[in-house]
C-alpha cells in the first residue's frame, strides 16, 4: 500500500479546515494521537463524521499545518501564523 493509493488517503477537519495527508505520514511518529488516527477502529475512538468521512479536532488550523509539515519533513518550520503558545 503506497501513498498514491486511495485508501491510504485520510481527511482531517482541524478547526473547520480540511486537511488531506496519509495514514504513512501520519505513522511517522508512533505514539501519538495523529498515529492513532491511522489505525483501523479510528472512526470508534476520534470525533468521526462517516458522511463526509473525516475526522476533527476542535484546534488551530494554522498550527495543524505546521504539525502536518514536521511530519513530512521532520522539521519544524513557523514562518508565519501560530505563535508559539497556541502550537503547543
Amino acid at each position: 500500500m503506497g501513498q498514491g493509493d486511495e485508501s491510504e488517503r485520510i481527511v482531517i477537519n482541524v478547526g473547520g479546515t480540511r486537511h488531506q495527508t496519509y495514514r504513512s505520514t501520519l505513522r511517522t511518529l508512533p505514539g501519538t494521537r495523529l498515529a492513532w488516527l491511522a489505525e483501523p477502529d479510528a472512526h470508534s475512538h476520534f470525533d468521526y463524521d462517516p458522511r463526509a468521512d473525516e475526522f476533527f479536532f476542535d484546534r488551530s488550523p494554522c498550527a495543524f499545518r505546521a504539525i502536518v509539515a514536521l511530519l513530512r519533513a521532520g522539521k519544524l518550520r513557523l514562518l508565519r501564523g501560530p505563535c508559539a503558545l497556541a502550537f503547543r
